[in-house]
């Protein structure tokens, strides 16, 4: 019987055999820590300096919840970058709408009318900024 690798002595392994089991097998998408498609925004992890006194300044001078004065950052940030970005507003209005429902009781229907309320509100405030925005590049 003839072997594919009869030239090799016994014992001698085969280079690309040691080169592939000395990498480590990358899984399906980002790798762990990878940072390259969010780095501001409302899905980042992190606050910047500024968001962070921000954040403070509403919930200690302001006296918002925190949870509220998170979203509020995070949604202003987001539209700073992207004021088009419909995605975030839905977001912001949903997690909104979640937790003033859960914190005064809010049935199913007011839930959804909230919800449509607010991000009907931030909608016209997206706009209202990106038409800003326009306008002072002109």
């Amino acid at each position: 019987m003839c072997y594919p690798d009869e030239s090799k002595r016994a014992g001698e392994v085969s280079q690309n055999l040691t080169a592939n089991q000395t990498q480590i097998k990358r899984r399906r998408g980002g790798q762990k820590g990878n940072r390259n498609a969010r780095k501001h925004g409302f899905y980042s992890g992190t606050l910047s300096p500024a968001e962070t006194s921000q954040l403070w300044n509403i919930t200690n001078l302001e006296g918002v919840d925190p949870e509220i004065a998170l979203i509020r950052v995070k949604l202003q940030s987001s539209l700073q970058y992207d004021p088009d970005n419909r995605r975030v507003i839905r977001e912001a209005s949903r997690l909104l709408a979640k937790w003033y429902s859960a914190d005064y009781r809010l049935d199913p229907t007011d839930r959804n009318y909230l919800k449509t309320v607010v991000e009907n509100l931030l909608e016209i405030a997206s706009i209202r900024h990106s038409a800003g925005l326009q306008g002072s590049q002109i």
